[in-house]
């Protein structure tokens, strides 16, 4: 089961609804069954001290990033990116802000 922290609905709220809805969908078919290994990537950060999972939506018109993790083997989604902001070095601070605080 995949559980979508409160930050990381925040995050969704910013978003059209249907656009919100959409990469819901996404991320439940994605990861709710287990991993998709060509859409999600180990991020490591050594400078940031920090190791997470990134997945990929690039389909259905999505361009986002979903950052997430593990946490006594359940995973949770703590970020939801927009491709145009997730790799910025302000966005990266706050995914490990957050990573760091679940």
């Amino acid at each position: 089961m995949v559980k979508i922290l409160e930050e990381a609905k925040q995050d969704l709220a910013r978003f059209e609804s249907d656009v919100a809805n959409k990469i819901l969908d996404e991320i439940e078919a994605e990861l709710g069954g287990g991993l998709n290994r060509g859409k999600v990537k180990v991020v490591r950060r050594p400078s940031y001290d920090a190791v997470f999972h990134r997945l990929k939506l690039t389909d259905n018109g999505l361009d986002h990033r979903i950052y997430f993790d593990y946490k006594d083997s359940e995973l949770y989604v703590f970020a939801v990116r927009h491709r145009d902001v997730a790799y910025s070095d302000e966005d990266i601070k706050e995914a490990v802000k957050r990573l760091q605080s679940f």
